[in-house]
């Protein structure tokens, strides 16, 4: 039987789960342990944030320092149950949803929103061999880039090498093997262009 939660383990969930509430939300001694909690993890992981950031407790943020280690810029905030390692850096308000996963090496802009579940993978692994078990093949890092003002939608996966441009799209359960252009919207698996957000849509007749 679990025990019966107390209002503190209520206020901290609705954080972990609803982080753009902590802003305006949270009690002063709240927002004290925030900084306290993101200090924390720069001393043991590297990790360095801009002002007012929210980075929930119930998410793994695992660094290897210098070079491997998560930077965000100011105004951002990573809910509960992301799992972010490696070389992971993004500007400023960006927003990473419940289960996200970003691995490997990750350079994002201002702006950009992901939704939950999505899955931002900047390795691979080799598999070139076939004597050899794949989990022995050195991994291979391209790493993904992504643009200002980009929308992920939930569910869905980009893979390593893939550059995203700017204002972009991508829709829930894409599968995103390919570039991005700036502007496009994409979805399926593997990912399509379906629109450009900058052109005009054209009159059907009738």
């Amino acid at each position: 039987m679990h025990p019966i939660p107390t209002e503190s383990d209520l206020r901290q969930k609705r954080f972990d789960f609803c982080p753009w509430l902590f802003k305006n939300g949270s009690t002063a001694e709240e927002k004290a342990a925030q900084v306290e909690y993101q200090a924390l993890l720069g001393r043991v992981y590297g990790v360095t944030v801009g002002a007012n950031c929210y980075l929930s407790p119930a998410a793994a943020i695992i660094g290897f320092p210098p070079q491997n280690t998560f930077k965000m810029g100011t105004n951002g905030f990573v809910a509960g149950g992301c799992y972010i390692t490696d070389e992971v850096s993004l500007g400023n308000n960006c927003s990473l949803n419940p289960y996200v996963t970003i691995r490997g090496k990750f350079c994002g802009g201002d702006g950009i929103r992901i939704g939950a579940y999505a899955c931002i993978v900047g390795f691979n692994h080799g598999y070139a061999r076939i004597d050899v078990p794949i989990h022995e093949q050195m991994h291979t890092s391209k790493g993904v880039v992504m643009g200002d003002d980009v929308w992920v939608g939930a569910h869905a996966t980009i893979i390593d090498g893939v550059a995203v441009g700017s204002h972009a799209i991508l829709a829930a359960g894409a599968v995103v093997t390919k570039d991005v252009p700036d502007y496009a919207i994409v979805g399926g698996n593997p990912a399509k262009i379906l629109r450009m957000r900058n052109m005009a849509e054209i009159a059907k007749p009738g």
